[in-house]
């Protein structure tokens, strides 16, 4: 296995953590919701950045999904544009107090469910599953 290889399943692996644990926030009977939206925006940008790493196109650090998936250029990402957008918003908003909603059950579970979407999405490119 190549240094890129393993570099490539180690962003996945830290994408899969992410799964594991908003699963586990989201399960728990407690109201932590800020917390799953965070992990699943997340998962989301550690997907989609093994996903770059893969493709040996550099990427910026950045929180923003949205960005990450327009330089992607990829057809069946871009289709999750308006998901992606929604996650960018839990990557630091939701991490401080302020002027902010914070979200519910529902908000978590859709982010949740679209982290997944796009997190299998990728794992389906690169061969994974």
């Amino acid at each position: 296995m190549t240094a890129t290889e393993e570099f490539i399943l180690d962003w996945m692996k830290k994408a899969e953590h992410d799964l594991k644990a908003a699963k586990i926030l989201l399960s728990s009977g407690e109201e932590i919701y800020d917390s799953v939206c965070f992990h699943s925006q997340q998962l989301a940008e550690k997907a989609l950045k093994a996903l770059f790493t893969a493709r040996t196109i550099e990427f910026p650090k950045t929180h923003n999904l949205l960005l990450l998936s327009n330089l992607l250029l990829d057809a069946d990402i871009l289709k999750l544009n308006e998901d992606l957008e929604n996650l960018t918003n839990y990557a630091v908003e939701s991490r401080y107090p302020g002027d902010y909603v914070e979200p519910g059950l529902e908000d978590a579970q859709e982010a949740l469910d679209a982290a997944t979407k796009l997190y299998d999405l990728v794992k389906q490119k690169l061969g994974l599953l």
